[in-house]
């Protein structure tokens, strides 16, 4: 574990979210900025971090196939390049879905940081959240262009634009990235999560057990909460049915499973969520109905989708090796003799990675999963992010954007820590009992 000294410096991994953030939005105004140039950028810096810093540590068996996995991606330009690809397809893929692995050592080295990654990864997402919000309301003309130039929309108009809040990363990553948003905020749901805040004093302190953990009680509802409204007006079919599973998952584990908050304040969540569920029936029925008939179009999509995975599994360059990094993806549109594009981020997985490839993942998320699941009290939060990024990558390349793919690794790497980073927290509620 890292000394206290080098703890309380603020890395390049916990501001990343922040930078690329900041990244997109200078898209509005800079015309020749590149967010997955700096994206690429500050990962590169990571890395070296995390080198410095001697936090690249092999310890256990998942360590060794993450890495396998890694290398896998990364030779396979060999038989992408075989199969008639030009070498910028397998650069773009690379730098989006396969570099964001370095994420993995992240998770692995958090320790007593992952409050504070978890708080300023929620600060970024209040930042592409707030700008949805004010954009998708008042609709300037500006955005609209900037957001038909970026092919978020496929008209230049008003209605087109709200049909989905965009903000400056597009509906898919956004959906995505709030629902980690919610699961990152229930991970400040206890009194002992202020022991991760600078200058806190640990878990028996009385900042810890005082007013900064009825703080954190109020930062974790508040962000699980507009978390929660920002992936709604994302309105990504995925996005909603995994927000709605999210919330079951913390409502059972919080007060159920885990007995973290007094089960009283249960029935109180309900009726407030039945009260502004009836509210907005009243107020606006066909807002309701807008997303139910997303949500239940759902099966219709996968169906339409199956028959294009199935074509591509059927065209692959070869069943072992797979077709090499990004020939499935929507890089390779248009490209002369491309493999049929994977519009879904596990078939996509597979038809480039081959049985050798795909078996690395699945082997590392088995692994990942046994040991999260087994110690769900301290890894609850990774494991819904591993399982939300997986449910949403059925039908969309969610692993393959560089926005969304860093705190999916960083989940993995987490459950497979040099040591819990939550294993102290005894989950003393700051909710009053009676």
């Amino acid at each position: 574990m890292m000394n206290s000294t080098n703890d309380s410096k603020i890395s390049i991994s916990e501001l990343y979210y922040i930078l690329v953030a900041l990244g997109y939005v200078a898209t509005l105004v800079f015309t020749g900025m590149r967010p997955g140039v700096l994206g690429a950028f500050l990962m590169v810096l990571v890395l070296l971090e995390l080198f410095l810093r001697g936090r690249l540590r092999f310890t256990c068996m998942a360590d060794a196939i993450a890495v396998a996995f890694f290398a896998y991606q990364a030779i396979s330009v060999i038989w992408l390049t075989l199969g008639g690809y030009p070498l910028d397809v397998y650069v773009n893929e690379f730098v989006s879905s396969t570099l964001p692995m370095v994420f993995y050592f992240v998770g692995k080295s958090l320790d007593s940081r992952a409050g504070r990654w978890y708080r300023l990864y929620l600060c970024a997402m209040m930042i592409l959240g707030g700008l949805g919000v004010i954009f998708y309301i008042a609709a300037p003309k500006f955005y609209i262009d900037w957001a038909y130039a970026w092919s978020y929309i496929s008209k230049a108009d008003t209605s087109t634009m709200r049909v989905r809040m965009h903000s400056v990363v597009g509906s898919t990553c956004l959906s995505f990235i709030m629902v980690a948003g919610m699961l990152a905020g229930s991970y400040f749901l206890s009194e002992e999560d202020a022991a991760d805040l600078p200058d806190a004093g640990g878990v028996d302190s009385p900042v810890a057990s005082g007013k900064l953990g009825r703080r954190n009680i109020i930062f974790a509802i508040s962000t699980i909460v507009l978390c929660l409204l920002f992936a709604i007006m994302a309105n990504q079919r995925s996005g909603l049915v995994a927000a709605a599973l999210v919330l079951v998952y913390i409502n059972y584990l919080l007060f159920f499973k885990l007995n973290i908050i007094p089960k009283k304040y249960f029935m109180y969540e309900v009726i407030a969520v039945a009260a502004v569920f009836v509210a907005i029936c009243a107020i606006k029925f066909e807002f309701v109905l807008k997303f139910w008939w997303r949500i239940i179009s759902l099966p219709t999509a996968i169906s339409q989708r199956s028959e294009q995975w199935v074509a591509a599994v059927n065209n692959m360059y070869s069943s072992w090796l797979g077709n090499g990094l990004g020939a499935n993806g929507h890089r390779a549109l248009g490209l002369e003799d491309a493999h049929v594009i994977a519009d879904g981020g596990l078939v996509k997985l597979y038809c480039e990675n081959g049985v050798l490839g795909f078996s690395l993942f699945v082997y590392l998320i088995v692994l990942s999963l046994s040991k999260g699941v087994r110690s769900i009290r301290n890894y609850y939060v990774e494991v819904g992010i591993i399982v939300v990024g997986l449910l949403q990558s059925i039908g969309s390349n969610m692993l393959a954007f560089q926005i969304c793919a860093p705190v999916f690794w960083l989940a993995v790497g987490a459950v497979n820590s040099f040591q819990m980073h939550h294993e102290k927290r005894n989950f003393t509620s700051s909710f009053p009992s009676a």
